[in-house]
């Protein structure tokens, strides 16, 4: 829902954003890095604005434009043509007023300029204890400043998925552990090797858990639990499994120390899959 006269919506301000690093020869791969450098946000902030539609403001896309010897016309994110002094308005949260005010809805807005009594608009924007308001102009509250909506996002909030990345040689465990998750909430992507998961986290690719065999070929997972601890979500739960102490081919020195410094849980092999397990994932992992 928007106004007659198009705005930026974070979507395509994202990718004008990407189009003038491309532009400016920064790899795509190092693009939310670059990003994350120019505004001094972390990695993960920088890749949600590059990638999952991340709110922005004016200045930050002036700071982005001037970094780049570039202005906010000159990469598309001017309303006027060719108007520098015209941006594409102030963006900001607030609340969309439906059904005479029977109904909010979250949303993001670009504000325009103040509105006379003699213009009219469909919708209008007001403040209200600090907090933005769209309606509908017949159900604007009299006695308030009103304020073009230049562009108008509603946000529709859907539950969030834990995801869960399960990484196990043994391809038939990693496989029904996967499908057990997916059965209990999560969304889970088994991965039978540490390569494939290593391209993934080189890649910017971050999962709210690992569940890992300790045991992974001929090596140990304390290597891959040091790239998830250095990776965009260094926080994320890691759940550890073995089933090799008793046999000697786990050390019970090596995996004190690791739980010790990388922070992880361990679990022995075989692990029940039931509901006890699933409670404990999603309480480890917030959900």
């Amino acid at each position: 829902m928007h106004s007659s006269e198009q705005g930026a919506s974070s979507q395509s301000i994202a990718a004008a954003v990407k189009d003038l690093m491309h532009r400016k020869q920064v790899p795509e791969r190092q693009q939310s890095k670059k990003l994350a450098e120019i505004l001094n946000l972390s990695y993960s902030h920088a890749h949600r604005k590059l990638n999952i539609g991340a709110d922005w403001t004016i200045s930050q896309l002036q700071v982005v434009a001037e970094f780049f010897g570039e202005t906010l016309a000159s990469i598309g994110l001017g309303e006027g043509a060719g108007n520098e002094s015209q941006t594409v308005g102030m963006m900001t949260k607030g609340l969309f007023v439906a059904a005479a005010r029977l109904h909010e809805y979250p949303c993001i807005m670009w504000v325009g300029e103040q509105l006379h009594a003699t213009r009219r608009m469909d919708f209008v924007a007001y403040q209200e204890n600090r907090l933005w308001r769209v309606v509908e102009t017949a159900n604007c509250p009299n006695n308030v400043v009103r304020y073009k909506v230049n562009k108008l996002e509603i946000v529709l909030k859907q539950p969030q998925v834990p995801t869960v990345a399960v990484v196990d040689d043994e391809q038939g465990f990693a496989d029904n552990m996967r499908d057990f998750l997916n059965e209990s909430g999560f969304k889970a992507t088994a991965f039978y090797n540490t390569t494939s998961i290593e391209r993934v986290l080189h890649e910017g690719g971050t999962f709210d858990g690992y569940i890992l065999d300790w045991i992974l070929g001929h090596r140990t997972a304390e290597g891959l639990i040091k790239q998830i601890r250095y990776s965009a979500s260094p926080a994320a739960p890691i759940f550890l499994l073995t089933g090799e102490v008793a046999s000697g081919l786990a050390d019970e020195d090596e995996l004190a120390r690791v739980i010790t410094q990388l922070d992880v849980q361990i679990r022995e092999k075989p692990i029940r899959l039931n509901q006890t397990l699933t409670a404990e994932l999603h309480k480890a992992f917030g959900a």
